[in-house]
């Protein structure tokens, strides 16, 4: 038996739900009206990104004249793919070459909605990551929206309010929100501007879940939301 070593990442920054798993795939590509078949598929816990695997199989299968791919996926708990991708190898699958690199790429809405359903109103949202950055105190922000799309937003030291307007990928935040002024240390005042410059940034979201990411015009992921429990 011999091993191939993939490893796996994608762009987003953002952290993925508890419970997520990866499927690991090599296929072997025959001719482009034909199914792939795979040689070898295994899936694993999903603990860190990037992840590097090592997949085992029987060399005897492998034929030189033949294409062979590797084809990832990441999977929410409820077994829907939330990032996925194929790369084509470069020559014959064998063991003793450098790790295989896979770029995930995430599912358009369309693909996903099993996994991803887009109702955020009517919940109560913790952030999590800013910019890709963990909250850095035990007081984060929280944010809900009603089913007006008003908007109910605590960003550590303020309170704001304001109503999500339409942008051109989904929803975007006003410019100006009413809020508070109080007084606060300049650290939380410092991760205040962070947060609220994120969500000046917002352009479209993807919900899984019990996870919320918020992202700019660009696809970016700005802000990672956890639904808080009651």
């Amino acid at each position: 038996m011999k091993t191939l070593s993939v490893t796996v990442s994608f762009r987003e920054r953002i952290a993925l739900p508890p419970g997520v798993q990866l499927d690991v795939q090599v296929l072997e590509v025959v001719n482009p009206d034909r199914h792939p078949v795979a040689i070898v598929s295994q899936r694993f816990a999903m603990t860190t990104v990037p992840m590097t695997v090592s997949l085992t199989y029987d060399p005897k299968v492998v034929r030189k004249e033949t294409r062979y791919a590797v084809f990832a996926a990441i999977r929410s708990p409820d077994g829907q793919q939330i990032f996925r991708a194929t790369k084509t190898l470069d020559g014959v699958v064998g063991s003793g070459q450098a790790a295989i690199n896979v770029l995930l790429m995430m599912l358009p809405e369309g693909d996903v909605n099993a996994a991803v359903p887009r109702r955020i109103s009517g919940v109560a949202w913790t952030a999590k990551e800013v910019f890709g950055e963990a909250w850095p105190n035990d007081d984060p922000a929280t944010l809900v929206i009603d089913d007006e799309m008003n908007v109910s937003v605590f960003g550590g030291c303020n309170r704001f309010r304001g109503q999500l307007q339409p942008s051109d990928r989904g929803l975007a935040f006003p410019d100006n929100m009413a809020g508070t002024m109080m007084a606060c240390p300049d650290e939380t005042e410092a991760q205040e501007r962070r947060f609220l410059a994120a969500l000046a940034q917002v352009s479209d979201y993807v919900r899984y879940g019990a996870g919320l990411v918020m992202e700019d015009f660009d696809g970016r992921a700005v802000l990672h939301f956890i639904e808080t429990p009651e």
